[in-house]
């Protein structure tokens, strides 16, 4: 049991604390009772820098992190290229953004640096450290061929590495140099260790550039890309019978047919059965991309070049049609003699515009056309023969039979007719 005056501190101590407590509840009490001016004094006796009186809105509560993350502003092209044709240079720029849309892209829409080196566009540094010596670019190419694939051998370029890389970049970390190397796979090529060190992180994907790589030693075409007829016929590459692996190989029927549109001979082309039956059987076109019947109606040119027909395959998997118009119309290979131009303005007035007539140029035009062509079709060679109105050239004919597909577009040129000048 605890000695009395234990007990007399601790009841004390209790007392204090309820009279506390009870001075403060008749306080509280007080104060609500009181008004606004008469707490504001209370409050100013008790507590130091009290607000002023009046409805002061409370103050919202703002919570930062404690370790707030360092400011990283976007980097300007300054710190990685600069534009040696234009003495603005960075001055162009304010976001990678910008500098992206400027630079030429590839087939997937992707910066092609390479290209974008070979333009001038971009000149990189000799290297990161501001008193970084250029070094010379060792113009080798080397060719990494697998005995089962000859056809899809790769040829590395030093010199177009060299124009980004210094030689310590890869060597020898990433390849080494000794003849005596065992010869590198293609698990190890396409992975993180090899040519994937870069590529599919600042250079393109090599899953998605596989002819930037392989395909190189393939026959080319005028526009660079690989010529498979070529192919085909020097033995480079043998295609299947079939996706099926006992597939046979069916016969090649060996026949060239000619399709000349009448009103213009010129563009008479020539579909050759034996260079598309080295790739496809008869069932890939017939009868559901051309008609076999004689009495079927005549395709447009229009109509080849679109994805129905031609366009089919033509432009996706094969060639495209708009840069390779020799290889289907073999006229366009032979000397022509053009007859003399015709030194010629025609006005076509407008009746509900007058200010919006057309003068149109026979001397332009003939430069690139023969008379018959317009004069035997779409427009007659009398005066006052073609009843020629806004809304037929709209729908496509007179003038629109060639502006807007082979020749400049209506739609967006109209200053050029319409103020007295002529497009051809």
């Amino acid at each position: 049991m605890a000695p009395p005056e234990s007990r007399a501190r601790l009841t004390l101590a209790v007392r204090c604390t309820l009279s506390v407590l009870v001075l403060g509840l008749v306080g509280a009490a007080c104060l609500a009772g009181c008004s606004p001016e008469s707490r504001r004094r209370a409050f100013v006796l008790l507590f130091e820098d009290t607000p002023p009186g009046g409805d002061v809105a409370p103050a919202p509560v703002v919570r930062r992190p404690r370790h707030p993350l360092p400011p990283t502003p976007t980097p300007t092209p300054a710190d990685v290229a600069q534009a040696p044709s234009d003495s603005a240079g960075a001055a162009l720029f304010s976001t990678w953004d910008d500098v992206l849309r400027r630079l030429p892209k590839d087939a997937l829409g992707n910066p092609d640096w390479s290209v974008a080196l070979a333009q001038r566009v971009i000149a990189p540094r000799p290297g990161i450290a501001p008193n970084a010596v250029e070094t010379d670019v060792l113009a080798l190419d080397i060719e990494l061929a697998a005995t089962s694939d000859p056809a899809f051998a790769v040829i590395f370029s030093h010199q177009q590495h060299g124009a980004w890389l210094a030689c310590p970049n890869c060597h020898t970390d990433l390849f080494e140099m000794s003849a005596r190397t065992p010869p590198m796979t293609a698990q190890e090529a396409h992975g993180e260790t090899r040519c994937g060190a870069c590529h599919g992180k600042v250079a393109f994907d090599v899953p998605s550039g596989c002819p930037l790589c392989h395909l190189q030693t393939l026959p080319r075409d005028a526009n660079g890309d690989v010529d498979w007829t070529r192919a085909v016929a020097a033995q480079r590459i043998t295609p299947r019978g079939g996706l099926g692996a006992k597939t046979q190989e069916p016969p090649v029927f060996d026949r060239d047919v000619e399709l000349t549109p009448a009103m213009q001979p010129a563009l008479r082309a020539v579909f050759s059965h034996l260079a598309h039956g080295q790739w496809l059987t008869c069932a890939n076109c017939h009868p559901s991309l051309f008609p076999t019947d004689a009495a079927a109606p005549e395709l447009r040119g229009a109509d080849l070049h679109s994805r129905r027909y031609c366009g089919a395959c033509h432009g996706t998997v094969a060639f495209g049609l708009t840069g390779a118009c020799t290889r289907c119309h073999p006229d366009f290979n032979e000397p022509r003699h053009h007859q003399p131009a015709l030194d010629l303005d025609v006005q076509v007035p407008s009746k509900s515009q007058p200010s919006s007539t057309v003068t149109f140029s026979h001397q332009i035009h003939s430069q690139w056309l023969e008379c018959p062509i317009c004069h035997a079709g779409a427009y007659g060679a009398t005066g006052g023969s073609a009843p020629m109105n806004s809304a037929a050239v709209l729908g496509g004919k007179y003038c629109a039979s060639c502006h807007g597909k082979v020749a400049a577009d209506l739609m967006g040129r109209c200053q050029p007719c319409h103020a007295g000048g002529a497009i051809p």
